[in-house]
């Protein structure tokens, strides 16, 4: 078995950082951004569930724990994650009609480049807060396919995997878990959905 051995020396001044495989070849490592972290949701467990799958997966991430993100340059990305509500101030979350974008953290423009990055091609995973409360009118809503609309209180959620999506629920079994569940539009036909829930509180 070929090992993989990474090298990155002076990582924060060099640019590309290269994985050097066992024939001699030299082979850019794949490149993620990922951009984390809000009021509710701590960028470090983020960090440590994705970032950390990712760097198993060869990926060299840049993780972006505030609002510098980097939108001219998003196109030298092979993944973007997005992990962080559209309102991140906990004061102003309720009220985001009928002004939606009076508090949101990227401007128009800025989810538009997110999209325009998805439509060249780019590969773009909305984690959990990486849909809540983005302008139903926004890119973002436009790229998930849904709207979020609110998440009930804490209950038990039975969860079920659906369809035949490869490694996505592949030999995952039916759960129980106590959560909050998110409430979202969605039109079935344009979304490929490879789990369900149910709760008595909310139905499916």
């Amino acid at each position: 078995m070929k090992k993989l051995l990474v090298v990155s020396i002076f990582a924060l001044f060099l640019s590309t950082t290269f994985i050097l495989v066992a024939t001699g070849q030299t082979v850019p490592a794949k490149k993620a951004l990922a951009i984390l972290g809000d009021f509710w949701h701590g960028v470090a467990p983020l960090d440590i569930a994705i970032v950390g799958q990712l760097n198993k997966k060869g990926y060299v991430t840049d993780v972006i724990p505030d609002y510098d993100v980097p939108f001219d340059a998003l196109s030298t990305y092979d993944l973007i994650v997005l992990s962080r509500y559209y309102i991140d101030d906990y004061k102003k979350l309720e009220t985001r009609e009928p002004d939606p974008r009076k508090y949101g953290w990227l401007t128009p423009e800025e989810e538009e480049a997110i999209e325009a990055y998805v439509l060249a091609g780019g590969s773009l995973f909305l984690h959990h807060d990486g849909i809540g409360y983005y302008p139903r009118d926004g890119a973002i809503v436009r790229l998930a396919k849904a709207y979020f609309v609110n998440h009930p209180p804490v209950v038990d959620i039975a969860v079920v995997p659906v369809g035949a999506y490869g490694g996505l629920n592949e030999n995952v079994e039916p759960f129980i878990i106590r959560d909050e569940e998110f409430r979202v539009e969605l039109d079935p036909a344009e979304t490929n959905v490879f789990m369900e829930s149910y709760s008595e509180a909310n139905g499916h």
